[in-house]
């Protein structure tokens, strides 16, 4: 079992992309943020995977957690991208991206007396929101997120479509009504958007209080101005 962390490797066995000095803010150390095993990184010759589980809104202790987690994701996919790797980011990510991925949000902020700026604003949601291509942001982007590097996969097949909840509250029993949100994503970067021929969610499939969410990818796709076989670029010779 070795103990070399995959960062002090040598570049060529590196997956890369690891935070800078001066990226992240520091307000929680980088090995806290990585003692949960939130995240798994795998390079195929085509893209970068990154299977997420997002820490949960639950209670004022995990604000800092919670925030500097999405910080480090963030930084850690932009770098990819600036490198020229093509990313799939999937996984429960525990943010609603904007009021029509949630049930009667308006209806909320209404009770809490919050805007919906203010909700939009939130720091987790904004991150994610500069993040994705089509995010809703108020006011200028902050620094470090200029520009958008990722695809809501379901949202390009689906833009307008309500009620495409991904989670539920089983204690309340929320979702025969379908009063739940949507906090599972597949997104890409933008090499690949074109790759995918269809993006959806199981919504009838039982089992979880949560539902899957899939993206279907082409066997023949665009690669250096050709179509190439996804088999042939995924198992090169």
């Amino acid at each position: 079992k070795s103990t070399t962390k995959f960062r002090d490797l040598p570049s060529d066995q590196q997956i890369g992309g690891y935070p800078r000095p001066g990226q992240l803010s520091g307000v929680v150390e980088d090995t806290v943020l990585d003692s949960e095993g939130r995240c798994v990184i795998l390079e195929f010759p085509a893209f970068v995977l990154l299977g997420v589980y997002s820490p949960a809104n639950r209670d004022e202790s995990r604000v800092e957690f919670r925030t500097s987690f999405f910080e480090a994701l963030d930084v850690r996919v932009r770098n990819l991208v600036a490198e020229g790797k093509q990313v799939i980011l999937t996984g429960d990510l525990n943010v609603i991206r904007s009021e029509m991925d949630s049930t009667n949000v308006l209806e909320g902020l209404r009770k809490e007396n919050m805007t919906l700026d203010e909700w939009i604003s939130l720091p987790t949601r904004r991150i994610f929101n500069q993040l994705i291509f089509e995010g809703s942001i108020v006011g200028d982007r902050d620094e470090g997120r200029e520009t958008p590097v990722l695809w809501d996969l379901c949202r390009c097949f689906h833009p307008s479509r309500l009620g495409m909840n991904t989670c539920w509250d089983t204690k309340r029993n929320t979702r025969p009504a379908n009063n739940g949100s949507r906090i599972d994503y597949i997104l890409c970067s933008d090499g690949i958007k074109d790759w995918f021929t269809s993006a959806n969610i199981q919504e009838g499939l039982m089992g979880s209080d949560h539902c899957p969410v899939f993206a279907t990818i082409a066997d023949s796709v665009a690669s250096k101005g050709s179509q190439v076989s996804l088999r042939d670029i995924m198992n090169p010779a």
